[in-house]
């Protein structure tokens, strides 16, 4: 893979004195006619949430030992202008849900619709960096999604993912152990480089989670463990308390059509 080192280096000059939710990030184009499905994902009937109840416990026979989920991914720069969008996770995250849930099949979301929903996503946003609340309400807001929070649990993350319903969750970005995200080796964890940031929990196992993760180009389908995602979360209440809201998830998702009993109308 060729590289533009210039910018990169543009990108973090740009972090540093901006910071911003992806950091110090220049990355190539994901090529969606060439990206391939994630290898062992798993076919699953995604559910929507009930209207009535909490909504949130999912209690077939048995959890499946484990369960991937071929989301719709995307980075946050899907033009590779990641300049005009160090905070734009928010958005980006969005888009992935909202192409899984109308039933996209693409690996790779295409660019241009991918950077037009980014932008209209970050022109709803109230600020740059929100809270796994204000992320909710902007869903049910403008795409009339409704959105639970959830303790981040493997059991809670097994009964979502096994209903086909992905989930976010707030981190830091260098707390994810991820090593490519640039200054990961010589500047980890220092403000500008690691950042806040929401990723999207596509898949688990025994030992971990998938995540797709808009950060970086290299974020589509990869795997983290338990404790890793705890300490990303853990990371963000250290370093940005205001966004924290301790160790949850986000679940949003539509809300199912309510059954009308016959007579009742």
């Amino acid at each position: 893979m060729h590289v533009h080192w210039g910018g990169i280096a543009i990108a973090i000059i740009a972090a540093v004195l901006l910071g911003g939710v992806s950091g110090a990030i220049g990355r190539h184009y994901l090529n969606a006619s060439v990206a391939r499905p994630l290898p062992g994902a798993t076919k699953v009937h995604a559910l929507p949430m009930p209207t009535v109840g909490a909504g949130t416990e999912v209690t077939p026979a048995a959890l499946p030992d484990h369960m991937l989920i071929q989301v719709p991914f995307t980075t946050q720069a899907p033009l590779n202008n990641w300049a005009q969008h160090q905070e734009s996770c928010e958005a980006a995250n969005l888009t992935m849900l909202y192409e899984y849930w109308n039933k996209n099949s693409d690996v790779v979301i295409n660019a241009n619709t991918a950077d037009g929903m980014i932008r209209q996503i970050d022109s709803w946003k109230p600020q740059p960096d929100l809270n796994d609340t204000m992320l909710g309400q902007l869903a049910q807001q403008h795409f009339g999604y409704t959105y639970r929070i959830l303790p981040n649990d493997p059991k809670v993350i097994a009964e979502q993912l096994s209903a086909g319903r992905p989930l976010l969750a707030e981190v830091r970005t260098h707390g994810l152990g991820n090593s490519h995200y640039p200054g990961y080796t010589n500047h980890f964890e220092q403000n500008g480089y690691s950042v806040p940031h929401f990723v999207t929990i596509i898949g688990y196992d025994s030992s971990g989670v998938w995540l797709n993760d808009p950060g970086i180009s290299w974020g589509r389908g990869y795997h983290i463990s338990y404790a890793q995602l705890t300490h990303a979360i853990d990371d963000l209440d250290q370093h940005h308390p205001a966004l924290s809201q301790g160790q949850v998830l986000l679940l949003i998702a539509p809300e199912a059509a309510p059954k009308v009993r016959p007579g009742t109308i």
